[in-house]
């Protein structure tokens, strides 16, 4: 059964759930300095590989989330079940292509991508492992999708709590040697995170089963509902390709510095990515909460509530942006020492973190609005919108203005800044014009 909502019994749990996903990131970067700078160096490129198949995951978690708030919304439940057991079939099924590939393909995809040789052994490794168990984060993401459009936000919380102690046990004992075992390093990683994720998939979807979809839906599964996977691919096509344009950008911009401007710059850009994770998650889990409480309303056909419900809700995200960009701005070098004690790589991670602090505020407009949007089933608009701006501003301008006037990795993130708040500018138009009123996926 679903739960009343509001933003803050969805977005702090949430916020602390984004939190902790990023800790488990942060946690490994940080543990694998502790081994080499190259180490964490190549598990962060490696997890743009992964970033970009969870896009594909995507395709249905996002479609998920949408229709069953609508379904919700509209009192639809028996039709939000059958949604969510299409979404499990289907996201299994593609996990398992997508393990085989990234094992298949792995090495000649980190070539792709510019790894160098340095990077590479720590890399293939990783993603060896790692995109071996893709299919469990498959299930992970829809399952959580799942708990929390029907208000189980604290569980999800709960589930990736237990998920991170487990993984920063798994690190410590694996890439240390702890207890007498071998010292694995980057296996020590990729193992730790493939199995503390596989257990909390397990518990997600017994939770799943217990409290939400009764085990007798899955009687659908012969049936095959069609049509309810039309409707999930109408929303999660275009998420989707708004995500995977955003991740293939960053993976070219990131190609552009290994190219152009050396190891050292892209390690530089993987530790100021870690820390500007944190000061997004804030604007995420607004805009994930966000999405939710739009689609109820939709569904309810409550438009004009869900027009003001949107607006308030990124004002919140984005005075928050403003406060942690004045934090990057004077504390960004301090920022960067918890990471190494390199002192060319702070100081760039230092001149990068201030021109992020005016990058963080535009940065809402695209997460907390474009999740309105597709909360509302208006997806089509901001992927082109999305395809026009990031690779004609953040792209092209990344080497415009990081290489060829010289300006480094601060200037990369000059022409990312440029991308969040002229993109940010048209969301918060379109959202302005109520458009997206007749957009609705039920009723």
């Amino acid at each position: 059964m679903e739960k009343k909502i509001t933003l803050f019994n969805l977005a702090i749990p949430i916020f602390g759930e984004l939190v902790l996903f990023v800790m488990l990131g942060i946690v490994d970067v940080i543990m694998l300095t502790k081994v080499s700078d190259q180490a964490a160096g190549a598990v962060g490129a490696t997890n743009q590989i992964i970033s970009l198949i969870n896009i594909i995951f995507s395709i249905i978690s996002a479609g998920t989330g949408v229709l069953v708030s609508q379904y919700i919304g509209a009192k639809e439940k028996t039709e939000g079940h059958k949604a969510i057991v299409v979404s499990l079939v289907v996201i299994s099924m593609v996990g398992i292509l997508c393990s085989f590939a990234l094992v298949i393909f792995g090495e000649p995809i980190l070539k792709l991508i510019g790894i160098s040789e340095g990077l590479m052994s720590y890399a293939k490794t990783y993603i060896n492992i790692v995109g071996g168990f893709m299919f469990v984060q498959s299930i992970l993401n829809v399952s959580t999708v799942t708990m929390r459009t029907y208000g189980y936000a604290k569980q999800t919380l709960a589930i990736t709590a237990g998920m991170n102690v487990i993984n920063i046990i798994g690190d410590a004992v694996l890439i240390f040697g702890l207890f007498g075992l071998p010292k694995l390093g980057v296996a020590g990683v990729a193992i730790a995170t493939s199995g503390s994720r596989t257990i909390a998939a397990t518990i997600a979807l017994i939770y799943i089963f217990r409290k939400i979809v009764p085990i007798s839906t899955l009687r659908h599964i012969k049936e095959f509902p069609f049509y309810i996977l039309r409707k999930l691919l109408k929303v999660g096509l275009p998420a989707a390709l708004e995500n995977m344009s955003y991740n293939l950008s960053q993976i070219v911009i990131s190609s552009i510095i290994l190219y152009n401007l050396g190891e050292t710059m892209y390690i530089t850009r993987t530790y100021v990515w870690t820390m500007c994770s944190i000061a997004f998650i804030f604007s995420i889990a607004i805009g994930q909460a966000n999405q939710m409480i739009v689609g109820r309303l939709v569904g309810e056909k409550k438009f004009d509530e869900a027009y003001h419900a949107c607006l308030k809700n990124f004002k919140v995200s984005f005075y928050i942006a403003v406060v942690i960009g004045i934090v990057f701005y004077f504390f960004g070098s301090n920022i960067m020492e918890l990471f190494t004690d390199n002192p060319e790589i702070i100081m760039w991670g230092g001149a990068t973190a201030m021109v992020n602090a005016f990058l963080e505020p535009g940065r809402t407009f695209n997460i907390v609005i474009i999740n309105g949007l597709r909360g509302s089933g208006d997806v089509i608009f901001p992927v082109v919108m999305a395809m026009i701006f990031m690779w004609g501003i953040a792209v092209l301008g990344s080497y415009f203005f990081g290489v060829i006037l010289g300006w480094g990795l601060p200037g990369i993130w000059f022409a990312l800044l440029l991308d969040e708040w002229t993109r940010g500018f048209i969301m918060y138009g379109r959202w302005r014009s109520k458009k997206w009123t007749t957009k609705s996926l039920v009723g």
